[in-house]
């Protein structure tokens, strides 16, 4: 299923074959993403490249949708429906960006694409972004798309250097 969310900006289906494409962006933006995705230094060849795109496309996770983000008809990043929990209309989103491709919008423009798309589609009555607390970048597009902080959990992961709370923030549509 492909997403049109501006005349720039698309969400393509996540697949095994775009294992080439995702370690490159990995590679060109590994010191900005490895700041803050654990994942980052797993992904050093195709092998790891494809793992990454497989762990996420076959998680189980109810409601779980992974896309490539193309804005120029050029692969810029990945975003993930990640999980909807049924009984409370949770769907936490899970995003990142080549950094070439930051201070376009992109991440925002599809937050607000995507709420018309989930509530169309679901019973999703709250869209969940999950940030670490120095991740000034995932929170300003958390606040940027209308979330409000609900949550933390303490010391949660250690991440540049140092132990950081993660931030749960709640958009209600």
């Amino acid at each position: 299923m492909k997403l049109s969310i501006t005349e720039n900006i698309e969400l393509l289906p996540l697949e095994v074959t775009d294992s080439s494409d995702i370690l490159d962006l990995v590679e060109y933006s590994r010191a900005q993403l490895g700041k803050y995705l654990y994942w980052v230094d797993g992904v050093r060849d195709e092998i790891s490249a494809h793992k990454y795109i497989v762990e996420r496309i076959n998680s189980g996770l109810s409601g779980s949708r992974w896309f490539k983000i193309q804005f120029h008809e050029q692969v810029c990043g990945v975003f993930g429906i990640k999980s909807i929990s049924v009984g409370s209309g949770i769907a936490e989103v899970g995003y990142w960006l080549s950094h070439v491709a930051h201070g376009n919008g992109i991440i925002v423009k599809i937050i607000a694409q995507i709420s018309s798309f989930l509530l169309a589609n679901t019973d999703v009555k709250i869209i969940e972004f999950r940030c670490l607390e120095n991740n000034t970048a995932s929170i300003r597009v958390a606040k940027k798309s209308g979330a409000e902080l609900v949550g933390s959990i303490p010391n949660y992961m250690n991440a540049d250097n140092k132990n950081q709370d993660l931030h749960i923030y709640h958009l209600k549509m």
